[in-house]
């Protein structure tokens, strides 16, 4: 299963995608935080929901060593990107990519899974200390900038598609000039 995911990774970033779509499922699928429900059709090539937010901040993932489970395989990247620098984040951000394998799909990968790089911790409390400013970023936001808080922030979830990731990164300088930081472009 790993030397068939490393295949697979290795096609998707040469660009070949043909071979990389021959290692998926005819129906292959997408999850975050929990395989539930019919998740999103996963389409090499076509870009993700997030590869706009990715390439606009830069962001640089280290892989861990592979794990395997029944039907399927996983492991821990960790991630650093820009935006993290915007937020001044201070912890160790890292996720967990579960790849599944169903056995009636003659050896090929179904669907994948972003999701908390230890699922089974429990969240931490609601009021526990964040290793981010953005919590002072938000309420700025909210106080000076509404409308476009709520257009970045749909019903308070992060939307990183379209004109989002740079509109963000604009929005994010202003607070950091606000409070004496330098904008990051």
């Amino acid at each position: 299963m790993i030397t068939k995911v490393e295949s697979y990774r290795a096609a998707r970033e040469s660009g070949d995608f043909d071979t990389a779509r021959a290692l998926l499922a005819d129906d292959a699928r997408v999850w975050y935080e929990q395989r539930e429900g019919e998740g999103n059709p996963w389409r090499p090539g076509k870009g993700g929901r997030w590869s706009a937010w990715d390439k606009h901040f830069n962001s640089q993932s280290t892989p861990g060593p592979w794990h395997t489970a029944e039907h399927s395989v996983w492991r821990i990247n960790r991630e650093w990107n820009e935006y993290y620098d915007l937020i001044e984040r201070t912890d160790d951000p890292s996720y967990r990519i579960t790849y599944f394998f169903d056995a009636d799909d003659a050896g090929k990968i179904s669907g994948y899974m972003i999701s908390a790089a230890d699922p089974d911790a429990p969240k931490p409390p609601a009021d526990a200390p964040r290793s981010d400013r953005f919590d002072e970023i938000e309420a700025w936001a909210k106080a000076n900038h509404p409308d476009e808080w709520e257009y970045l922030r749909p019903a308070g979830k992060l939307d990183p598609t379209g004109d989002r990731p740079r509109r963000t990164r604009a929005l994010i300088n202003q607070w950091r000039t606000t409070v004496g930081l330098e904008p990051i472009e």
